[in-house]
């Protein structure tokens, strides 16, 4: 049973390194991608080209992205908030909490649990629109150079 709990303590601990990867490639890639955006729409004007609309629309989604990914993280700390209030308020009433209690750890556990199924939903939402801007970026250059 002790082998069990470690092994589950080490895939929480996995999880949470996992989302932070996560948030790190985004804004790395997004960052990246506008860098790339900039470049190419100086490249174009300095060369007499057609600057087109869909290097700045994908400029747009990579910066949307970053934008999204930031709010996910004030969602995140907001959960892990709560979630600190929680423990604490079960720490305090040592597993026998009198009624006021009892309301502030469900209150702080619904908090905690609601911010985090944002933070969860922001996050994917974020990494689909870093997605769409590098989808963007492939197509101008594959069918322009």
């Amino acid at each position: 049973m002790e082998r069990i709990k470690e092994r589950q303590k080490l895939s929480w601990e996995g999880m949470f390194y996992s989302i932070q990867r996560i948030d790190l490639l985004v804004i790395s890639i997004s960052g990246a991608g506008i860098y790339v955006c900039l470049e190419t729409l100086k490249f174009n004007k300095e060369n007499c080209m057609d600057i087109g609309s869909l290097i700045k629309i994908s400029g747009c989604f990579f910066l949307i992205a970053i934008i999204v990914n930031f709010i996910s993280q004030v969602f995140g700390r907001n959960s892990n908030y709560y979630d600190y209030l929680w423990c604490e308020e079960k720490i305090n009433s040592e597993n026998n909490p009198n009624e006021k209690q009892q309301k502030r750890i469900k209150k702080y556990d619904k908090l905690s649990e609601h911010y985090s199924k944002w933070t969860n939903r922001i996050t994917n939402s974020s990494i689909i629109i870093m997605l769409f801007g590098l989808l963007l970026i492939m197509y101008y250059f594959l069918s322009t150079f």
